[in-house]
């Protein structure tokens, strides 16, 4: 999966999620709850919400299945976003995550990880 797009706080961005698999565009997305993916994104802080719409629909002479997936996410504010695709492909959904900001925002620290302390030692 590929991101492409920037989030805009209060416009609507354009984002192009595309899908491959082994290296090779996945053309035959199929529809899923009506579209080729649904698109939610939480705000790092206060997990503030949106769910966004793919532009276009299965059918309607324009969308093809694949590998683009666009959609027009207005976020309300500057800041780290945690974006969840949802799409069905060879007849299994599956679900894609990324990190976006917004308004010149900063990554979050990440998380250590399981296993690990801050201090980067393990404890198994």
């Amino acid at each position: 999966m590929t991101l492409a797009g920037d989030l805009v706080p209060g416009t609507a961005s354009k984002l192009t999620l595309s899908v491959s698999e082994g290296g090779r565009s996945v053309t035959d997305l199929q529809p899923y709850l009506a579209a080729y993916g649904h698109l939610v994104a939480l705000r790092d802080g206060d997990l503030a919400y949106l769910h966004v719409h793919p532009d276009g629909e299965p059918g309607d002479g324009r969308t093809a299945p694949g590998p683009d997936i666009t959609f027009y996410a207005e976020v309300p504010s500057a800041g780290a976003y945690r974006l969840f695709l949802d799409f069905q492909h060879a007849g299994e959904v599956r679900t894609a995550a990324f990190t976006a900001v917004a308004g010149g925002a900063e990554l979050p620290p990440a998380p250590p990880a399981p296993g690990h302390d801050d201090d980067g030692h393990s404890h198994d």
